[in-house]
């Protein structure tokens, strides 16, 4: 499969740091602008299928591009966005100043740690997994676009280059970025 990823263009929340999480929020001006150049980007790629994450963000990016591609598109709900339980909508200062015992014990990098109501990056990165075990079995040996999220991104990217927990955190791919994997 030739997969490009990209993550939904931006919101006001990526605009003011917050945890966007499970929360569905709307792209801001600049988000829709994003997604018509990304769209712009991708017209002369022959894609045969494009994907989306359920959340709003990433459908609205995606029916931009499907439009322009003319194409129709599926939802995956596997590559929804991590729930990040008490700190949606918090900036990481405010989520430090407001749970600062959660915000330490989460400080250690263990994939098995979540803010309170959220998932662990490990049950996140499973769940992710599960939606790419899926897309191969679906579209092998084809051109794919996978519209998602900033964490969900880098779980795609782990699981095509095999990286350890420790190690998908030094990607970042940003609104409306691609990269592009061959499996």
């Amino acid at each position: 499969m030739h997969l490009y990823l990209t993550r939904h263009g931006e919101t006001q929340s990526n605009v003011q740091g917050r945890y966007c999480g499970s929360a569905d929020i709307p792209l801001n001006e600049t988000g829709i602008k994003q997604a018509h150049d990304l769209a712009f980007r991708l017209k002369d790629i022959c894609f045969d299928a494009i994907i989306s994450s359920p959340m709003l963000r990433a459908r609205q990016t995606t029916e931009i591009v499907s439009a322009t591609l003319n194409m129709q598109y599926s939802i995956y709900e596997q590559f929804a966005e991590r729930n990040m339980g008490i700190y949606e909508g918090l900036t990481r200062n405010e989520a430090k100043e407001q749970h600062p015992d959660i915000w330490r014990r989460l400080s250690t990098g263990s994939p098995d740690e979540a803010p309170d109501g959220g998932e662990t990056i490990r049950e996140a990165c499973n769940r992710i997994d599960d939606g790419m075990t899926r897309l191969l079995h679906d579209y092998r040996n084809k051109t794919v676009l996978l519209v998602c999220h900033g964490l969900t991104a880098r779980a795609v990217n782990r699981f095509c280059l095999g990286l350890q927990f420790d190690q998908m955190h030094s990607f970042t791919l940003w609104n409306c970025e691609v990269a592009e994997y061959k499996l």
